[in-house]
């Protein structure tokens, strides 16, 4: 066979975070072909040298964080100390009333959000915001953004801790596993087991969410926001954080945000790549 199962699990999730892009870009805009308005944009800023400049960061922090995760197990075993017992000791089993409601159909529809909904969710609203004008949000989203992964790296690195599920309490579930072992092992090359604290799918999800809380769009304020309680909500339900990592994300977040809204307004630093250019 060309394709092995796990190959077929990830190319659904392909077709279904494209779907999941798709289909939240147009409930925020509605009326607005998506393709079109894609391909506007990128045939708009294919040449110009600040676009590429924002896609090159992004592809280097995303780089950052699959080294960091290819290293990861390396590195902690250098390191000599895990902070997961702390963490037992600290919360119990205080994750494991987030499962005691488990059904079937709240564990697919929890998993889409971790899994398809989450990755689209910042180009979604930098979409969004572009299309309405609102250029300022937008580059607060891209920083946001990047902030959050360039920071969050180095607790990955020093602080390490093993998802909740791991922790070999078994007072918690990798609820995921129910629907397919493979689905996890899919994330593996962008998220290791010990990279827990803080969550970064909390801390993402709201610093995008407090960054359009300022958009016109009020379709988009909402849907963010929502979005962003249940990724809250499915990072603890199916298993893979503490309620420690919660609280961290969400102070990230409101930290990430700031420095993001700081960043655009008190020092542009498009500003510096320009003048490096024009010398």
């Amino acid at each position: 066979m060309i394709f092995d199962r796990q190959d077929m699990i990830l190319l659904l999730g392909l077709v279904f975070t494209v779907t999941a892009f798709w289909g939240l870009a147009a409930w925020c805009l509605p009326g607005e072909s998506i393709p079109k308005l894609v391909v506007k944009i990128v045939k708009r800023h294919s040449m110009d040298w600040l676009w590429l400049f924002y896609v090159a960061t992004i592809a280097v922090v995303i780089l950052m964080d699959i080294l960091e995760t290819k290293y990861d197990a390396q590195i902690t075993s250098y390191l000599r100390w895990d902070f997961t017992p702390y963490f037992l000791r600290l919360e119990g089993p205080a994750t494991a009333l987030f499962q005691m409601v488990n059904a079937p159909w709240l564990t697919y529809a929890l998993s889409a959000v971790y899994l398809y909904v989450f990755p689209v969710i910042g180009v979604v609203a930098i979409l969004v915001t572009y299309r309405e004008g609102e250029f300022e949000v937008t580059r607060k989203l891209f920083w946001t953004a990047i902030l959050n992964y360039l920071l969050i790296i180095p607790f990955y690195i020093l602080v390490p801790v093993s998802e909740r599920w791991s922790a070999g309490d078994g007072e918690v579930q990798l609820l995921m596993n129910q629907i397919s072992p493979f689905l996890i092992e899919g994330l593996r090359p962008l998220s290791g087991l010990n990279n827990c604290f803080p969550s970064f799918h909390t801390s993402l999800a709201f610093s995008i969410a407090m960054i359009v809380a300022r958009s016109r769009n009020k379709r988009l304020r909402r849907t963010m926001t929502a979005l962003a309680w249940l990724v809250l909500f499915s990072t603890l339900y199916l298993g893979f954080h503490w309620v420690l990592d919660v609280f961290g994300g969400l102070i990230f977040a409101a930290f990430c945000a700031v420095l993001a809204e700081w960043a655009v307004e008190k020092l542009p630093l498009e500003t510096a790549f320009q003048r490096a250019r024009s010398r």
